[in-house]
């Protein structure tokens, strides 16, 4: 059982809530200094992006990645390329799905969300501040795969071709949506158990499209789930090179790309007191989406 604060908030729930309020004292020193109101607006989207990157879920997310690409990365033609463009989207993704949707609630949760009234921008910034700071996990994630690459070249590792610029951006870009995603959900339903259930029904729509219209390999539906492996794995063990699934990799990065956006117009929607834009920028991915998911389809 957790006890008073002298600040008035539970010990167990003080954590979250002294995070929480980060961005919101910085924002003020900021504004106190003579800071524009842009700068206060950077501020926050620091304090959150480092709230967002330090997280345990986070850091778990990075580690689960690096051990599912360790064993396969120098196995063979296949695992190599797999191993390069495809597990970033589960191990690393999912967790900051929950990662972000936590940061988002952490004031809620500790019954603390009314101290952020002090913040000279409303609460519309704030979620702003947290979408802008989805890019943090983006970047941790572009930087992970410029890594392994590097280790691929110097270590001359046989593939049987090098990933392409949009294949290689598939897995940040999964990282950016699921962060986004995250934040949406925290919005809009701020009730414990709708992140687990929205993470539910995604992976279930994942593997429904994974599996739709299938042999012996990818189905033609594919490229619509989150998680796609390019690669034919053909037969076990699966190491030899045995071509891609047929496909547009480019228009699919376009595709996750768009549901990025959307994700973001989502959790904006939540809060700013001008929707009318946010639903034009929404209308707007919903079509991009649409149209690149139909293209990229063999």
């Amino acid at each position: 059982m957790t006890g008073p604060t002298p600040g008035g908030a539970t010990s167990g729930a003080a954590g979250g809530a002294t995070d929480g309020f980060t961005g919101a004292s910085t924002a003020v020193e900021r504004l106190a200094h003579g800071g524009s109101r842009s700068g206060v607006l950077t501020a926050m989207v620091i304090s959150e992006a480092g709230r967002l990157l330090r997280h345990p879920l986070h850091l778990l997310g990075a580690a689960l990645w690096a051990l599912a690409v360790a064993p396969d990365a120098w196995d063979g033609p296949r695992p190599a390329f797999s191993a390069l463009t495809a597990p970033m989207t589960l191990f690393w993704g999912v967790p900051v799905f929950f990662a972000a949707a936590l940061v988002t609630s952490a004031a809620r949760r500790a019954g603390a969300e009314e101290l952020l009234g002090v913040l000279p921008r409303g609460r519309a910034d704030r979620t702003a501040a947290l979408c802008l700071a989805a890019s943090g996990p983006f970047a941790a994630g572009a930087a992970a795969q410029a890594l392994l690459s590097a280790l691929y070249v110097a270590t001359g590792n046989e593939l049987e071709r090098f990933p392409t610029v949009a294949e290689l951006a598939c897995g940040p870009l999964a990282l950016l949506g699921a962060g986004l995603l995250g934040i949406a959900v925290a919005r809009w339903a701020p009730v414990p158990g709708a992140p687990a259930l929205a993470a539910v029904v995604l992976t279930s729509f994942n593997l429904v499209v994974n599996a739709a219209g299938s042999g012996d390999g990818a189905g033609p539906y594919y490229l619509l789930g989150f998680y796609a492996d390019f690669a034919v794995w053909g037969p076990a063990p699966s190491l030899a090179a045995a071509g891609f699934n047929l496909g547009s990799t480019g228009w699919h990065a376009a595709y996750l790309l768009g549901l990025c956006a959307g994700a973001g117009a989502l959790a904006m929607l939540a809060d700013s007191p001008r929707r009318l834009p946010w639903l034009a920028v929404g209308a707007a991915a919903s079509l991009a989406t649409l149209l690149t998911g139909t293209w990229q389809l063999p």
